[in-house]
């Protein structure tokens, strides 16, 4: 962290020492992202430099990118709006002078896995994840360990019964993320 920054390093290598995220030769990109609010929304600066000095998300010296995110929840949806200005005024997630593209997510459970729908209506109203009229596509994923392993099947299909994430005919994809720590670095493998 510097001032209200904070930086991350994103390493290059395979295998990672103990190493600050200010040491170049193990990190390929240093990125910071600065937060502030105004009102009920919550403004993002992405930094396009590796150097980053104290420096608030309004700063375009600094920023090569601002953008904003409001949140609102409609029944079960919660809808968020990301604003396309750099100039964020307080603001609903509703105003669609200040946004882009409005989405919705909204969640169950059946079983051992949890749907999500994303909405692909600007306006949303109150709904569960399975009417399909204001979903534009569905999705589910289920979790299990195997050791350290933790394995994540996402599923392939819009009606989504309770299910393993081992079982195939419901999963299009199964993948793995096994994470282990060295120093102050976590490094993460995907299997």
């Amino acid at each position: 962290s510097v001032g209200s920054v904070r930086a991350f390093g994103v390493a290059n290598a395979t295998n990672i020492e103990a190493s600050s995220a200010s040491k170049s030769s193990y990190y390929s990109h240093i990125g910071a992202v600065a937060a502030t609010s105004v009102g009920s929304v919550s403004a993002f600066g992405v930094a396009s430099a590796t150097t980053i000095e104290a420096s608030t998300a309004t700063e375009p010296s600094y920023y090569y990118n601002i953008g904003a995110v409001a949140a609102t929840s409609v029944g079960s949806v919660r809808a968020f709006g990301v604003a396309n200005a750099t100039n964020i005024e307080a603001s609903s997630a509703s105003k669609s002078s200040y946004y882009s593209h409005i989405g919705a997510v909204a969640t169950t459970s059946v079983g051992s896995v949890r749907a999500f729908g994303v909405a692909n209506a600007t306006n949303i109203e109150a709904s569960s994840a399975s009417k399909s009229s204001y979903y534009s596509h569905i999705g589910a994923v289920a979790t299990t360990s195997v050791g350290s392993v933790r394995a994540f099947g996402v599923a392939n299909a819009t009606n989504i019964e309770a299910s393993s994430a081992s079982k195939s005919s419901y999963y299009s994809h199964i993948g793995a993320v096994a994470a282990t720590s060295v120093g102050s670095v976590r490094a993460f493998g995907v299997a």
